[in-house]
């Protein structure tokens, strides 16, 4: 029988003065419920000891997975005030019980915060206390919970670096390159577009568009602030009606009075080719191909040398990135419990139907495709959902899960019915 044992849950430090914190005694009892429950549930399955553990939490805070740890931005119950930071290691052993490394106030309302990781920096990005509620950035040491800077935007990584901009109330837009370490600027470089495009690569922004019909399009190098092209593009259309998108080397440009699709290059910005489309709502690499998709569903593939259709189809919108040439896609879209295939994205013929999931997307490249799915009495079915191979594999059936999931590599954390967190080793 599989049994999830959730442990036992003490945190050593006290708690910093302010509002009662959640009894640690209902996530003790809450385990104990489902790891019975779980154990009467599979009766007939093989015995398998896997480590899980719960997090305290409340409803309305925010979380985030990455390389084994978990940060929490948790509210104090006054949704102007301050949330609480915390850092957790979350041990390999199942007897063993989760650590609390540090815990911080930081100055983001409640339920405004965002998590990310860069390096050896935690970024929260909020809403700040105080009367002017400014849009700011925290970076805290990933270690030890220590304020290292702070500064107004939200921040784009960018290699080592973090990307900040500017906008001044009637000039041009400013952009900053912040040495994680120490908050300074590397460098700033003023830009003046009516739309600012970022390519992305693995390891953050790399090439910055700004766009300001009818000036010309400019293209500057993310990672040293040196502008790399300039060139008047010779297509129709105000901004108000021409939509830009950046895919791997393109910059697409997508006239709405005229229903045509201008690709350019982007180093050099020359015009490579112009096509009919007038249906799709955002484009994405799709393996060698680019594929425009739409609101509705459907798949308009191209090859992105020439802009010529290599297959279409109006039953599918993808749901996962492209893993070994395929790609999983549902017929209602993301985001939902919807029958899912695997596509051949080169040839669009479909490989396998894959069954009833929603996609848990991880947050690290190493994290493993999983699939989840009601199983009925409070339960949910995990699954290791393969693309490339286009096979299903359960493993596991999780009791009181919400939702609210994600996945790394090491683990699988879930929102809990009462609004804790549910952690859980994947196995290997």
């Amino acid at each position: 029988m599989t049994v999830i044992d959730l442990g036992e849950l003490r945190d050593a430090e006290p708690e910093p003065p302010g509002p009662a914190p959640r009894a640690v005694g209902r996530p003790l009892r809450l385990a104990a419920v489902l790891a019975f429950t779980l154990l009467v549930l599979t009766a007939a399955a093989p015995v398998e000891h896997r480590a899980a553990f719960v997090l305290p939490a409340s409803l309305g805070t925010s979380v985030l997975l990455h390389d084994g740890e978990v940060f929490l931005h948790a509210p104090t119950g006054d949704p102007t005030a301050p949330g609480r930071l915390s850092a957790w290691t979350i041990p390999t052993s199942p007897r063993a019980r989760p650590v609390r490394r540090w815990q911080v106030s930081v100055p983001v309302t409640s339920g405004s915060g965002t998590l990310r990781r860069h390096g050896d920096l935690l970024l929260v990005t909020g809403t700040a206390g105080g009367p002017d509620g400014a849009y700011r950035t925290f970076a805290y040491d990933r270690e030890t919970g220590r304020l290292r800077w702070q500064r107004t935007g939200g921040g784009e990584s960018a290699g080592v670096d973090v990307l900040f901009s500017e906008l001044g109330p009637e000039g041009p837009m400013t952009v900053h390159s912040v040495d994680p370490s120490t908050g300074r600027n590397r460098w700033s470089a003023s830009m003046s577009p009516a739309a600012t495009l970022y390519r992305t690569a693995a390891d953050g922004v790399d090439r910055i568009v700004t766009v300001k019909p009818p000036g010309p399009v400019e293209v500057w190098d993310a990672r040293r602030g040196v502008r790399l092209h300039r060139a008047q593009l010779d297509h129709e259309g105000t901004p108000s009606n021409t939509g830009f998108e950046i895919v791997g080397d393109l910059l697409l440009a997508m006239q709405a009075n005229t229903g045509r699709l201008t690709g350019y290059g982007l180093d050099g910005l020359d015009r490579r080719w112009e096509v009919p489309l007038t249906t799709p709502v955002f484009f994405t690499p799709c393996g060698s191909l680019l594929c425009a998709l739409g609101e509705a569903g459907g798949v308009r593939a191209l090859d992105p040398a020439t802009g010529r259709t290599v297959w279409q189809d109006a039953r599918w919108g993808f749901d996962s990135e492209v893993y070994g040439g395929r790609v999983a896609a549902s017929s209602l879209g993301g985001g939902g419990w919807h029958p899912l295939v695997v596509l051949d994205v080169a040839s669009g013929r479909q490989v396998a139907d894959l069954g009833i999931w929603k996609l848990v997307r991880p947050t690290t490249p190493a994290g493993p495709g999983l699939g989840m799915r009601p199983a009925g009495e409070g339960r949910m079915v995990v699954a290791d959902l393969d693309v490339a191979a286009a096979r299903v594999r359960v493993l596991d059936v999780l009791p009181a899960v919400s939702g609210d999931c994600q996945t790394d590599a090491e683990l699988l954390l879930c929102r809990l019915v009462d609004g804790t967190f549910g952690v859980w080793r994947l196995p290997r």
